[in-house]
């Protein structure tokens, strides 16, 4: 089966496209078909670069995996202690540290790897041990968290658990996006929940809430003032809420149709979204190439 390359918009897609044009070509360009084994190998190889996370990145997803189960459970009506949640992210923690260092995402691009076996950082185990005490003060601090008696307080018929691949129709263009949690309140509000797990407090409504706050008012109907946004960063155990209005949706539909506008520039058929290499060209901030998946292709190894 051939599968078509089609254009689609994201918060994080965007953040790529504004933080190198290279990388962004690699990664939604240059490694399409990398999967077939019949593909030219500089195209496997993107693609297998393409599917790393840096090790704070990965640090994160597991979290939010963790916590994902954990309200699943509770949902379903299962007793879920703290040891045991510890125990569970413990052992996905190693496994998938054990496989990247072995290089086990080579032979299984999708399983996805760290940027820091492949490009063979020295990270000292200090740190790494230091990062896995990260994520398990993450989810001690959800565990025992005003947000989830919060939760806990309403009805779990309530409790909304959204896709991980959410998508909707933005003038024409496929919107995705991954919401981490929401709740229908007694107040015949909607709650959106998303976790961080950096380390450093945010307390902007960014790119990514509004994305949110526009998808669920397109879903629902919504009025606006019906909606509530909380971020919670489970790394430092705080809490901050967002209200919506009219002009926070107006604000982010202009800033999507810009990017959208800014990608599809660049593109020598917007029709049938194929691009060029050469007209994406790299950042000059040397510091983003040190991090970045691809620096190998680009010679910076």
């Amino acid at each position: 089966m051939n599968f078509q390359n089609e254009f689609s918009w994201s918060k994080s897609r965007d953040e790529l496209f504004n933080e190198c044009k290279r990388k962004y070509y690699f990664k939604h360009y240059g490694c399409w078909g990398g999967w077939d084994q019949t593909a030219p190998e500089r195209i496997k190889e993107l693609y297998i670069l393409k599917n790393l996370s840096t090790r704070h990145i990965w640090i994160g997803d597991v979290v939010h995996q963790i916590i994902k189960y954990f309200l699943i459970q509770l949902k379903a009506g299962n007793h879920v202690t703290l040891s045991n949640l510890l125990f569970r992210l413990k052992k996905k923690l190693k496994e998938d540290y054990d496989s990247s260092e072995a290089g086990i995402y080579r032979k299984f691009p999708k399983k996805g790897g760290l940027i820091e076996h492949e490009h063979k950082h020295l990270i000292s185990k200090d740190e790494w041990e230091g990062l896995f005490k990260t994520a398990e003060n993450c989810i001690t601090n959800f565990y025992n968290s005003d947000t989830l008696r919060e939760i806990k307080k309403e009805d779990i018929d309530k409790w909304l658990f959204l896709e991980d691949f959410l998508s909707f129709d933005f003038n024409g263009t496929k919107i995705y996006l991954s919401i981490d949690f929401a709740i229908k309140n007694g107040d015949n509000q909607i709650v959106l929940y998303d976790w961080k797990t950096g380390k450093e407090r945010d307390v902007d409504m960014d790119v990514q809430l509004a994305c949110y706050a526009l998808y669920v008012i397109q879903k629902w109907n919504l009025d606006p003032n019906r909606l509530i946004i909380k971020k919670y960063n489970v790394a430092i155990d705080k809490e901050d809420e967002f209200k919506v209005d009219a002009q926070i949706i107006e604000n982010i539909k202009d800033y999507m149709r810009k990017s959208i506008e800014d990608m599809k520039n660049v593109l020598i058929d917007k029709e049938k979204n194929i691009a060029n290499e050469e007209n994406f060209p790299m950042t000059s901030d040397i510091k983003k190439c040190m991090r970045c998946n691809f620096r190998k292709i680009c010679n910076l190894v």
